[in-house]
């Protein structure tokens, strides 16, 4: 009895020290397959995790273990990476085949385990393997971050119920996978175009949570090529719009975006010349270009995109551009059936006739519809680029978005009417609930940039309105001339539509960069060296046999591609776009294992060695971008910075799937004299042995919260303790 009374001050103690929220392990069962599925109104084979498009969603709490049992019951290899988680301590559960694991065969299965120590935020999973996530293999990833963490939002509150409406809108907030779509499996679209080199940037759909519709444009659209003969009064040009191959350049607003300028958008109608068939010269549509100063044209023809029947021509102030010879060309003018340009480059001995001919038909499939609590006052929606080929404008009509995180991490809030989001970024937005009830379109389209030239929008539906279905009579989808639509078609705001300063999305608190020279300066020359060819540093990388991360048992320890980096070092990239590149297209690019800072980007040369060189008017040492993802400008540069304090070896590749498959990545590896302690013995096979579920019976997920059962016995004992007394 004594001895019990003496231990009680002990057991209140510890019971005292257990954390408010015990940490949980995320249990999840994943089964691919294939299945069949029209989301866009067009049947087509899929491959689907537990039959869902898009996968389930992930949920964990900021600090959690994860532990997700993949099964492959594909015909086809898979893996599946964790975009932006960044498995400090487990490389081996990176989901990269040929750098960090073996590829899961038909029949076979994987495991993967990891920490969420430290890490918050929206993310999203999907297949690595080839360009498989194109296919459906992609889902949503939520953690949700500790209370104890100041939310940016705040600042949106005038009180205290407010503030409890927000943090309640950010617990429910609705994860949006933005998703291009083709009609075809992936590997019939990869076959394609490495037997003709013409480039698949052309899609069937636009999709949000696996929903959508074709929506094709009318006749006289087509006809007006990307610009959409759009007047240059209402929008401003979206970024890239200059390597646009139009017949008259539209330059829509004083207020240019970043983009190439015209001495680069000649330089890629040469050199894309270069490859093209001979009789893409005598297509239909086609705009002859001439010699010139290289200034704008005083008077551009334009018309109401409504309206095709009437084209007013406006005056605006000539534009004095750096004086050039520009070689007679003929380009092609009018959007294929899709609203594409037809493609530019071939492999030799084929054109535009070696491809399928291409159709378009409308179709009425429901629309994602986003139920918003208007008693709340809030929407909080998390948007992920999960697209193959597309780069994406959002906007939500007659509403503003509050921007308070980028790729997972909180940052200083910005209020934006259109959101630009390249492919695998992210973003979490919230939303003012302030119109009257009913339904508004979501809007998500393309904007052109390289040779990715196409002009389409998809749509979901954010209703307040108790009485809502998929029906849109409420909203008109095509006329986007009322004043509460901030976009056109094409991606293009309207003119005073806020758009976002990417350079001024600092971390709202912390994760501020080493601001002390870099231990090692990487340059990074970005070049499309041939047709189907993408190289991110001198050499197209190909897939090893055997896993990077087993160390010089890879076939590819030593190759070009794989490229050692101190441990424990301040690391900064230089990344440029070759001025001899076919196409001097922008790219998103994303590194695996970490976050970095954006220290600058912009157009044309960054002609210094290092950080330290350059002028502090272009690099950002105090309060830079914290991303996983950054956009590369076409023709232009980017400073990354980033601290190799995970060892492992980790992928740095454009997130442009044909790109990646046509080499441009390279492996960084940092710490190699410990991955064989991270990741045990490993043998030198090709191939990976099995693993079995924690939870075998389960089909879906569960939860089991560590230390729960300490603080069940120590509860229990702390009740003999007060029976004692």
């Amino acid at each position: 009895m004594l001895a019990l009374r003496n231990l009680f001050p002990v057991l209140l103690f510890l019971l005292v020290r257990l954390p408010a929220s015990q940490a949980a392990l995320r249990l999840y069962n994943f089964t691919i397959h294939t299945g069949v599925r029209s989301p866009d109104g067009v049947s087509r084979d899929v491959y689907l995790i537990n039959d869902q498009q898009p996968g389930p969603l992930i949920e964990a709490d900021e600090g959690d273990d994860v532990e997700v049992f993949v099964k492959n019951d594909l015909p086809v290899e898979t893996t599946i990476h964790w975009h932006g988680i960044l498995q400090h301590g487990t490389p081996q559960m990176d989901g990269v085949p040929g750098v960090t694991q073996f590829p899961i065969a038909p029949g076979g299965n994987y495991t993967y385990r990891f920490s969420l120590k430290n890490e918050y935020g929206f993310y999203w999973y999907h297949s690595h393997f080839r360009a498989y996530y194109d296919d459906a293999i992609r889902g949503p990833f939520l953690i949700r971050a500790s209370p104890s963490r100041r939310r940016p939002f705040e600042a949106l509150a005038d009180n205290d119920h407010e503030v409890a409406a927000l943090l309640q809108a950010e617990q429910d907030a609705t994860p949006v996978l933005l998703t291009d779509w083709y009609h075809r499996l992936s590997d019939a679209v990869f076959a394609q175009y490495f037997e003709t080199g013409a480039f698949p940037s052309c899609v069937d759909s636009l999709l949000a949570n696996g929903h959508g519709r074709v929506e094709c444009l009318p006749e006289f659209l087509l006809a007006d090529g990307t610009g959409l003969g759009m007047d240059m009064a209402t929008a401003t040009v979206a970024p890239g719009a200059a390597n646009t191959p139009m017949s008259s350049m539209v330059m829509p607003s004083m207020s240019m975006e970043p983009m190439e300028s015209m001495a680069s958008m000649m330089f890629n109608m040469r050199q894309r010349s270069a490859a093209m068939s001979e009789d893409m010269a005598t297509m239909p549509s086609e705009a002859a270009m001439t010699s010139g100063t290289g200034s704008m044209p005083s008077e551009i023809s334009t018309h109401s995109r409504r309206e095709s029947s009437t084209k007013p021509s406006m005056s605006m102030p000539s534009m004095s551009m750096p004086s050039m010879s520009m070689p007679a060309m003929s380009m092609p003018t009018a959007l294929t059936p899709r609203g594409c340009s037809p493609p530019m480059m071939f492999k030799p001995g084929y054109n535009l006739s070696s491809l399928p001919p291409e159709i378009c038909s409308n179709t009425t499939s429901p629309l994602l519809t986003i139920s918003a609590n208007s008693s709340s006052g809030w929407l909080a929606l998390d948007l992920v680029n999960a697209g193959s080929v597309t780069r994406l404008s959002v906007s939500l009509d007659a509403h503003s978005m509050f921007v308070y995180a980028a790729d997972g991490l909180y940052v200083s809030l910005q209020e934006v009417k259109v959101l630009r989001i390249s492919i695998g970024q992210r973003y979490s937005v919230m939303i003012k609930l302030d119109q009257p009830p009913g339904d508004y379109l979501l809007r998500f389209a393309s904007y052109p940039y390289g040779d990715m030239q196409q002009v389409i929008e998809g749509h979901a539906i954010v209703s307040y309105n108790a009485n809502s279905s998929n029906a849109t009579n409420s909203v008109n989808i095509l006329d986007d001339r009322d004043s509460s639509v901030w976009m056109l078609t094409n991606g293009s705001a309207k003119l005073n539509s806020s758009e976002l300063n990417e350079r001024s999305l600092s971390p709202f608190e912390g994760n501020m960069p080493p601001t002390t020279p870099a231990t090692v300066t990487r340059h990074f020359t970005i070049n499309q060296t041939d047709v189907v060819t993408w190289v991110v540093d001198g050499y197209p990388y190909s897939e090893p046999k055997t896993p990077i991360l087993y160390g010089n048992v890879s076939d590819a320890w030593d190759a070009n591609t794989t490229l050692k980096m101190p441990l424990n070092s301040t690391i900064d990239l230089i990344l440029r776009i070759a001025n001899d590149s076919m196409d001097t297209m922008g790219h998103p690019m994303h590194l695996h294992g970490h976050k970095f800072w954006v220290l600058g980007t912009g157009t044309g040369s960054f002609p210094y060695e290092s950080m330290v060189d350059a002028p502090s008017s272009l690099i950002n040492l105090q309060n830079p971008p914290y991303r996983d993802t950054v956009d590369l400008p076409p023709s232009g540069w980017a400073a990354l910075r980033y601290v190799t304090d995970n060892p492992g070896a980790w992928l740095f590749h454009c997130h442009i799937q044909w790109h990646l498959v046509s080499g441009m990545a390279v492996v960084l590896v940092e710490g190699e004299e410990q991955l064989s302690a991270l990741i045990g013995s490993q043998p030198n096979t090709t191939q990976p042995g099995p693993s079995m579920p924690s939870s075998p019976a389960s089909s879906g997920h569960s939860d089991r919260t560590r230390g729960g059962y300490a603080s069940f016995v120590l509860l229990l004992l702390l009740t003999a303790g007060f029976i004692l007394f």
